[in-house]
């Protein structure tokens, strides 16, 4: 199959060419060349608060709470009750301070609390529900 503009090479030999040849680029590098240009590679990082939430915040509020999706700078967490989001909201700073103390990665900006919709819906990794019985 002859290249579009005439010079008559194969389209899938251009791969990776720099003016020197063909030469073939590890998919790693193009992948990670476009995390870097959209900005998605920090939205990936910042992901690993998910896993975190838990230990940063202890066992009585991660017993109330679920963290659900990360989007931009933003945390979203369920939580079981309206009072708890209250208390929460009030404990922002501190929760985001050791959020971030413990990530390598890009900080989370903000933490954006929402009520479940049902309570069913936060479970621990265990099987039990959020609250231990409360």
């Amino acid at each position: 199959m002859a290249n579009p503009a005439g010079s008559g090479r194969n389209a899938i030999g251009t791969a990776g060419q720099d003016g020197g040849g063909d030469r073939l680029t590890p998919v790693a590098k193009v992948l990670q060349g476009y995390l870097d240009r959209t900005g998605l590679g920090d939205s990936l990082a910042r992901l690993a608060a998910l896993d975190e939430w838990a230990v940063a915040v202890g066992e009585r509020v991660s017993g109330v709470t679920r963290p659900v999706e990360v989007r931009g700078e933003t945390l979203v967490v369920e939580v079981l009750s309206s009072a708890w989001i209250n208390e929460l909201s009030m404990m922002g700073e501190l929760i985001l301070e050791r959020l971030n103390a413990r990530g390598a990665g890009p900080p989370i900006g903000r933490i954006r609390f929402r009520l479940a919709e049902t309570k069913d819906n936060l479970t621990q990794s265990s099987g039990r529900p959020y609250g231990h019985g409360q």
